[in-house]
């Protein structure tokens, strides 16, 4: 027999385990893990005999295997050292085989087959998952079947491994789910991949997930997920906490979420919320659905027209903008009713002791939408006029908003089903 310093958990499960004088002591039922380390680390084991259960240490035993892959466990000592377990431990059968795991570098959701286990530093650790088709044989106990017929079929049956590195753990306590681990592997992620992740996971892990996340990364996340998921994600979070997160997003998108939600659960919110969002977003939520107003966005760049052109640039070396919000500016008079648009472009070669509103071109026939206008007319507008972004008015031709191509693109897509 060789001395086995590393394997696939499956290999021995269920196995015998034998005493020292070679009796049998019972099964082995499942494996007790602290996921709280780097790597995982094996605490002790579960022993079944009938109806007997109990622990023991996972040092004292020798697990070998001949040149077969068979595996034997035996007690290496007469002294076992048996353990309490504490509820809150992991039991990688029952909380972790089967379960969703992320792959950090393939950027996906991922289902557990097996998991290998090896010998470091005198400890059973956990060294990566198997989430390939293998693994599940293997767990089956066909495993040799599926190399027998990869043969003949001249392919190779390999296992598919995820180095525990690359892994973010979800595992389900006997009453809980928790994010194992430090979720820095998280943020190494762009947000629209860790949005697709998200929409992947079952809904108890969604909640775990995006409760992990900082609140200006849950913000972001929030923004790319599909509207029935967000709502499931605010539903689940406290009012303090889901109003920090609201608050860091653009405020039409704010209206779009709440626009779906309970009227009683939206008062809270908006009662909690900063008294300026929530009067933002009160008046988005006036508008009826399908109109200009209920996309349109409340954040841009506008200045009086009596400023000169080096004051503006000034204060956008100072401003914080989105790219949408950057394309453009926008010139209002005292009334902030719109007198014209200049290009960033237009701006920087510009005479910078100009008055901005000589740098207008006097020519320029203002194009814009009515808040009251419909998605359709917007969608058309764009793209006869081929632009990106169009100014919003009242009827008072007072600038409320913009509108833009990814407003309407979600809008439509959304309601076709496309994205």
């Amino acid at each position: 027999m060789i001395t086995s310093t590393h394997f696939f958990f499956s290999k021995i499960l269920y196995k015998h385990i034998y005493n020292i004088d070679n009796s049998i002591i019972g099964n082995l039922h499942d494996l007790v893990v602290d996921f709280s380390l780097p790597l995982p680390v094996v605490r002790a084991i579960v022993v079944k005999n009938g109806k007997r259960e109990f622990f023991i240490m996972m040092q004292s035993l020798e697990v070998t295997h001949d040149n077969k892959e068979r595996y034997h466990i035996k007690l290496n000592s007469q002294n076992l050292s048996f353990v309490p377990i504490p509820e809150t431990d992991v039991f990688l059968a029952r909380d972790f085989l089967d379960k969703q795991i992320i792959d950090i570098e393939g950027k996906k959701v991922e289902r557990v087959n097996d998991v290998r286990i090896a010998l470091v530093d005198n400890k059973w650790v956990l060294i990566a998952v198997d989430i390939g088709f293998r693994g599940l044989m293997r767990r089956l106990g066909v495993e040799y079947l599926g190399i027998f017929i990869s043969t003949k079929l001249n392919k190779t049956f390999r296992n598919t491994l995820v180095a525990w590195e690359d892994v973010q753990a979800l595992t389900h306590g006997r009453d809980n789910l928790q994010l194992n681990t430090s979720v820095h592997k998280l943020n190494t992620l762009h947000v629209a991949d860790l949005a697709d992740i998200l929409e992947d996971l079952d809904k108890k892990a969604q909640v775990t997930l995006f409760q992990s996340l900082d609140t200006e990364l849950a913000a972001d996340v929030l923004e790319e997920i599909e509207p029935e998921t967000q709502i499931t994600l605010i539903e689940n979070l406290s009012i303090e906490h889901a109003t920090d997160v609201l608050e860091l997003m653009p405020s039409d998108e704010v209206a779009d979420i709440l626009d779906e939600m309970e009227s009683e659960q939206v008062n809270r919110l908006l009662d909690d919320m900063d008294e300026d969002n929530s009067t933002e977003i009160r008046e988005l939520l006036k508008y009826k659905d399908k109109t200009v107003g209920s996309l349109m966005m409340i954040d841009f760049l506008a200045f009086s027209e009596e400023m000169k052109v080096k004051d503006i640039m000034n204060l956008l070396r100072n401003t914080e903008y989105t790219e949408e919000t950057s394309h453009y500016i926008y010139i209002v008079n005292q009334d902030y009713q719109l007198q014209g648009v200049v290009s960033l472009m237009e701006l920087i070669r510009s005479d910078s002791n100009a008055l901005i509103s000589e740098v207008i071109d006097e020519n320029q026939q203002l194009v814009y939408l009515n808040d009251d206008d419909s998605v359709e007319k917007a969608m058309e507008w764009l793209l006869k006029y081929n632009l990106m972004i169009l100014p919003v008015l009242d009827h008072n031709h007072v600038l409320i908003g913009i509108t833009s191509t990814n407003d309407l693109v979600n809008e439509f897509g959304k309601e076709w089903d496309l994205i």
